[in-house]
């Protein structure tokens, strides 16, 4: 069973997203919510973080970081990943506001 692997991911992921900047935490929110309301395939979600414009060296951590979720992601079952949204916008009062903006609704 993945539960406790994927709530070890999301800790993870929750963590890291403190100390990103504004920039990459508004382009990883956008990125999840264009998978959220189009339910569109896997490999859509991770074309679309390949696409992210990340300056430096394709090394930083924050690609890293990419990398481990994409691989994580795919790993999750529908619960999880709404799971993730519901504790992101329970911690994140402007991404619960992003949400809102894009008319998701997460029962919250």
């Amino acid at each position: 069973m993945n539960f406790g692997r994927c709530s070890t991911q999301q800790i993870c992921l929750l963590s890291w997203r403190e100390n990103w900047t504004r920039d990459q935490v508004q382009l990883f929110n956008q990125t999840i919510v264009d998978e959220y309301v189009t339910s569109a395939d896997q490999s859509d979600l991770l074309d679309g973080l390949e696409n992210f414009h990340i300056s430096g060296d394709s090394n930083t951590m924050f690609s890293c970081q990419l990398r481990l979720f994409r691989s994580w992601y795919k790993a999750w079952s529908p619960q999880d990943k709404q799971t993730f949204l519901r504790t992101l916008a329970a911690m994140d009062p402007p991404f619960l506001q992003f949400l809102q903006d894009r008319n998701i609704d997460l029962q919250l």
